[in-house]
């Protein structure tokens, strides 16, 4: 029953925004300003809050630079089997085999099955991803996608210029510093916990919400992302492994931070990725690959769900 209660909330949101995309209940252009608001507004709150309110330890930068390595492999690992894909998909495998959709998927999940209470183990994770993702990784993928030089200027100018990496930068500033745990200890704690429990409370059912609109589950789409969908599998699990073995090292006996693990890296890959990508035809192959590894998400959420309340 613990199982059903995780996996079905979720499947019902993804299937709600299928129907909503089939059904024209909400516009594209409506899911479009949805995922804003979620990204740029109550994802960086979350980030913020679950990365200010962490507990920081020397452990735990140990496990974030195990992350960093992880990405780092993983997109490295992505340039050498682009080569078994034609040259028009090839430049998108690096991306599309590397960091993780946390905000937008791991979260939610993560948060409907340990609570919103233990978001900081998974928020930990994340901290990798959005260091490397929303700097080198996306920098490179925007730079690309302009014909342009990759440059470490470049790189830097759009770190500043995304929001949540700013929210992630602030709230280990503030972790690091005790600033928000003495806030909660104050009156003011209270009209803080008010205000960010109100922004970041829809958050779960808008992301699943827009995560089931841009799935498309047509046997021709299915046919055309199975081999990057397979590969992201496998390079996945290997870096899972090392992800495991560096939680039981570090973390020993902690169930909730081996959790997260499994569940931040069994998502797809950011899905703001799409957004930069200029090419029609490559925009709908990321999107509707992110989209069905979706279903395998889901298939390890539900196993992970199995064996946590086992």
């Amino acid at each position: 029953m613990n199982v059903l209660r995780a996996v079905v909330p979720v499947i019902v949101l993804l299937a709600m925004g299928m129907v909503f995309r089939r059904t024209g209940f909400i516009s594209r252009r409506g899911i479009d300003d949805i995922k804003i608001l979620v990204s740029r507004v109550m994802l960086t709150v979350a980030v913020f809050h679950a990365l200010a309110t962490a507990d920081y330890s020397v452990r735990t930068f140990e496990m974030v630079g195990v992350m960093l390595l992880i990405e780092l492999a993983t997109f490295l690992a992505g340039f050498v089997v682009r080569r078994a894909f034609p040259p028009d998909r090839a430049k998108y495998i690096p991306y599309l085999m590397s960091l993780y959709e946390g905000g937008m998927l791991a979260y939610p999940l993560y948060i409907n099955l340990c609570g919103s209470d233990a978001l900081s183990n998974i928020a930990v994770l994340d901290i990798a991803g959005l260091l490397f993702g929303f700097s080198v990784w996306m920098s490179m993928l925007q730079q690309q996608e302009q014909g342009t030089a990759i440059t470490a200027r470049g790189i830097a100018v759009s770190a500043l210029h995304t929001p949540t990496f700013i929210g992630a930068v602030l709230g280990v500033v503030c972790g690091l510093t005790g600033a928000v745990t003495w806030l909660l200890t104050t009156p003011a704690g209270t009209i803080y916990s008010g205000v960010e429990s109100m922004i970041t409370a829809p958050l779960n059912a808008l992301i699943l919400l827009a995560v089931g609109y841009d799935m498309d589950l047509s046997p021709a789409k299915i046919r055309e992302v199975i081999k990057p969908i397979m590969y992201r599998l496998l390079i996945q699990a290997a870096a899972m492994a090392a992800a495991v073995a560096a939680v039981r090292t570090l973390f020993p006996d902690n169930r909730e931070m081996l959790l997260a693990v499994i569940i931040y890296m069994s998502v797809p890959t950011t899905f703001s990725m799409q957004t930069y990508i200029r090419d029609p035809g490559g925009s709908t192959y990321v999107s509707t690959t992110n989209s069905l590894y979706v279903l395998c998400t889901v298939v390890i959420y539900a196993a992970a769900a199995f064996l946590y309340h086992a």
